[in-house]
């Protein structure tokens, strides 16, 4: 069989680097990226250093290693957008906010932090203040430790080096080792909560959302005053949420199931 003529060889050499470093979600340098995929060196560093100007690629400072840049992400936003993603989880978030009578959010990570795409308040008197396209940190929120504690170790390890652990208040996770111990503690239950981590007075309780491949792309959470979520609401909340998130993932083509 021959080769499609109508194949750019350097598109399709761009497009296979541009795979591999998103597959293996970490930062790689020219002499490994050659060797995965069998391209010259010289090939892949014009390559790198091509969309390294465009933003489609950082380098880190030390070691010279490349990584996915902020352009994709805003592509990826770009795409929400324009794919039903919001719309097919739309009528679960209201369905959840309607049957607990509390916000409910969904998130995506970009730039190193969950950012709200979606959100259905609660119609009590009280509730939180959130905006459409708000960012937070993700060690002390419920649907950003979701997404960290589903991410490659690495990423999120790269991530949190990159951030820090800022103190906002006096319950926040500001220890690396406490961090990564309860983030697998998040992977074994499958849901995470912000016990005023981010802001006193406020609970939530988060869980992932998941893509046709499994990977967790969002997290959708409940979040309320602690006057009305108490400890012991938690549990219940939690398997709420969690349920709300396997609905939404498999409209997005996952096969995952209680």
């Amino acid at each position: 069989m021959g080769e499609d003529k109508n194949i750019i060889k350097s598109v399709d050499k761009a497009f296979r680097i541009i795979e591999l470093m998103a597959q293996e979600s970490r930062p790689m340098g020219v002499t490994e990226i050659s060797k995965r995929l069998k391209i010259n060196k010289s090939t892949v560093h014009a390559t790198l250093n091509t969309l390294l100007g465009k933003g489609y690629f950082e380098q880190d400072a030390e070691g010279g290693k490349y990584r996915l840049g902020i352009a994709f992400a805003q592509i990826a936003n770009a795409s929400l957008n324009s794919m039903d993603f919001r719309n097919k989880a739309k009528p679960v978030i209201a369905r959840l906010s309607k049957q607990i009578n509390e916000t409910v959010h969904m998130v995506i990570l970009r730039q190193g932090k969950v950012v709200y795409i979606e959100k259905q308040e609660s119609v009590q008197s009280m509730r939180i203040h959130t905006e459409i396209g708000k960012s937070q940190p993700c060690h002390c929120t419920g649907v950003g430790k979701v997404m960290l504690a589903w991410m490659d170790p690495e990423e999120s390890k790269q991530l949190i080096r990159e951030h820090g652990l800022p103190r906002l208040t006096d319950k926040t996770i500001t220890d690396e080792a406490a961090l990564y111990k309860h983030l697998e503690e998040i992977r074994q239950k499958g849901y995470a909560i912000d016990d005023e981590e981010n802001e006193k007075g406020l609970r939530c309780v988060a869980a992932p959302i998941m893509d046709y491949s499994g990977r967790v792309i969002a997290a959708i959470s409940i979040a309320g005053p602690t006057t009305r979520i108490s400890t012991d609401s938690l549990e219940k909340m939690a398997e709420l949420v969690v349920e709300a998130g396997l609905e939404i993932s498999s409209k997005l083509g996952s096969g995952l199931t209680n």
